[in-house]
């Protein structure tokens, strides 16, 4: 229950956050996209310099896929990892903190652990 309502504030505040970013960003996301094709577009945009195409395609993964943890956490991990490289720590640090919370109330080897350690990493930078 806690975990639920958790995921379902995270997801209503980063789609809220993200909505604007992805107005300003002319592309069109494709229906049929897989979210391993998404999260690859959007690391190819990232990868580009393209920060608020690529928030778009991570966004359209943490929405199509919400009831998907291993594919959301991976997402959610990609959008906190762009906000770490662009410097925009307030924004990266909930993101990041969500997916330890998501891995606490979770039954343990249910998730994929990369994500969580990868997570853990990010965050102690920003205590650095």
């Amino acid at each position: 229950m806690k975990r639920t309502a958790l995921k379902k504030i995270f997801i209503i505040t980063l789609a809220t956050a993200l909505f604007a970013a992805c107005s300003t960003v002319p592309k069109e996301i494709p229906e049929e996209l897989t979210a391993q094709e998404l999260i690859q577009k959007g690391q190819a945009e990232f990868e580009n310099g393209h920060y608020k195409a690529s928030l778009c395609y991570y966004n359209a993964v943490t929405e199509r896929y919400a009831d998907s943890l291993p594919i959301y956490l991976e997402a959610t991990y990609e959008i906190g990892h762009l906000y770490m490289k662009q410097k925009k720590y307030s924004k990266a640090e909930p993101i990041l903190q969500e997916i330890i919370d998501i891995y606490a109330n979770s039954q343990p080897g249910t998730l994929p652990g990369a994500y969580q350690k990868l997570a853990q990493l990010e965050l102690e930078k920003l205590k650095n």
